[in-house]
């Protein structure tokens, strides 16, 4: 059996994308065309409950386009909700040459009815505990509609994760997962919906994983180890312990955890064990806007504090910011990249909220008749404005998610950022400088091309008035400062 595990993706602000060689591909700017940053873990996931006799490939398309004419019995698209359109596309595609196509991830879970007639089967939950059903109904060309996972899968049976099928033109190669789930209900998240309990690897399972990655990678895909985990540090005791078994290995590594989970001891042993960066999801610097989206664990006045315990320990700090919560005001968005400079943050991202469907927030701008009405799908990329903002026009909220990603990613901004990196280590330096400089063009081109878009399209979709064309005139000869 042949088969290709895809992870679907498509740049941000080109819900038309189809492929660097499709029609149109020639729209999207160069620094938003590929994301080669680091390699995630589903798809050498998924490959690795697949039959190891079987001939299986993988393909991340934030690097390398899908093969259309690949010689496949079936494929495994794994896709996120923005991404989802794409992954129908991608099945037409395949399924026109007579290729079974199976469809699983978050958004398959939470809506498996978009998928309906247009694959072969739909995935709905975690994979593992349908997988033997899958591959032997595959095998027999008896694929059913759809599998439902009735259990969590346990995470002390996961085998070791396909690092050898990862390409090696991403940065970091070493994607891993150690605990699933997260015990916050942030309204947002898909996780406040797909409830699963909270659960960790053994650690020798750990271990034993980190230490089968290929020789033949470099010295550098060797060394970093990714790890994609939604809330690393919740169990804090468990994470503390994880932290001490990974000093032995020497190896550097970045992960997603809580900003409440970083005390002085467990920033120590992050620090300790090679912890270079981390991903946390501060989203706001209004507490308002914090409590309305249920981050109430988000306390904005211990940001700087906590921030500086890993800053004291050689750990960068990355955050995404979401503009257009309804605690924000027009003088909050004014000031917001000067806020996220004085709490620390190396690495600011900056984004609308998604509404997705079957997440609260979604519902709750539904009952309140605030959504854009037609299908907004392709739009939950994080630079389309999907809903009326509660206290300021849907012009202001664009305009200030424009600016605030350039002013954030202004060359003086970037500079300070870069240099007191290298004030605490000299692995902490050069990654803020390759981080940084990455999203100096993914950032500045993402509110360059929203701007250019905004403009073209005039009024928003469900506003009653129109574009505020001085607002936009008055950014537009900037964007390249």
């Amino acid at each position: 059996m042949r088969v290709a595990v895809i992870l679907v993706w498509r740049p941000k602000g080109f819900p038309d994308w189809h492929g660097r060689n499709q029609p149109g591909a020639d729209q999207v700017p160069p620094p938003l065309a590929y994301d080669k940053g680091a390699a995630p873990y589903t798809a050498i996931h998924v490959a690795s409950l697949l039959p190891r006799h079987w001939d299986v490939q993988v393909v991340h398309e934030m690097v390398r386009d899908v093969n259309l004419d690949m010689d496949v019995h079936a494929v495994f698209l794994s896709t996120m909700d923005y991404c989802a359109p794409h992954a129908c596309w991608l099945a037409g595609q395949f399924r026109a040459r007579g290729v079974k196509v199976i469809v699983g991830g978050l958004y398959a879970t939470l809506n498996p009815g978009y998928f309906a007639g247009v694959v072969d089967s739909v995935v709905v939950g975690e994979a593992e505990p349908v997988m033997p059903a899958l591959v032997a109904d595959l095998e027999r060309n008896c694929l059913a509609p759809r599998y439902v996972a009735e259990r969590p899968a346990d995470l002390s049976l996961l085998p070791v994760p396909r690092f050898d099928l990862v390409e090696t033109d991403f940065r970091s190669t070493g994607a891993y997962e150690v605990t699933r789930g997260c015990p916050f209900t942030c309204s947002f998240c898909v996780l406040s919906t797909i409830r699963d309990p909270y659960r960790r690897r053994p650690i020798p399972n750990v271990i034993r994983d980190l230490q089968a990655v290929p020789q033949s990678w470099s010295w550098l895909h060797r060394k970093y180890i990714g790890f994609w985990d939604n809330n690393l540090g919740a169990d804090r005791r468990y994470f503390l312990d994880l932290c001490e078994a990974l000093i032995p290995l020497k190896r550097l590594w970045g992960t997603q955890t809580s900003i409440d989970t970083i005390t002085p001891e467990a920033a120590r042993l992050m620090g300790r064990s090679g912890c270079q960066y981390v991903y946390i999801g501060l989203e706001s610097m209004a507490q308002e806007s914090l409590g309305g989206a249920n981050k109430r664990h988000n306390r904005v006045d211990e940001y700087r504090r906590r921030i500086r315990l890993l800053h004291d320990n050689g750990v960068l700090v990355m955050s995404i910011f979401l503009v257009g919560l309804d605690g924000d005001t027009p003088d909050y968005l004014r000031r917001l990249p000067d806020l996220v400079d004085d709490v620390g943050v190396d690495i600011p991202v900056f984004s609308f909220a998604a509404p997705i469907e079957g997440t609260p927030f979604h519902q709750g701008l539904k009952d309140a008749g605030r959504l854009v009405d037609g299908d907004i799908l392709g739009g939950m990329d994080g630079v389309h404005l999907l809903y009326r903002p509660q206290n300021l026009s849907a012009d202001e909220v664009e305009m200030a998610l424009w600016d605030c990603m350039r002013r954030g990613y202004s060359s003086g901004r970037v500079l300070g950022r870069i240099a007191r990196g290298m004030t605490r280590s000299w692995w902490g330096g050069l990654a803020s400088a390759v981080t940084n400089l990455f999203y100096v063009g993914h950032q500045r081109e993402l509110a360059r091309s929203g701007l250019e878009r905004t403009r073209a399209r005039g009024r928003w979709p469900g506003h009653r008035a129109a574009l505020t064309a001085p607002a936009a005139a008055r950014l537009l000869p900037v964007m390249g400062d």
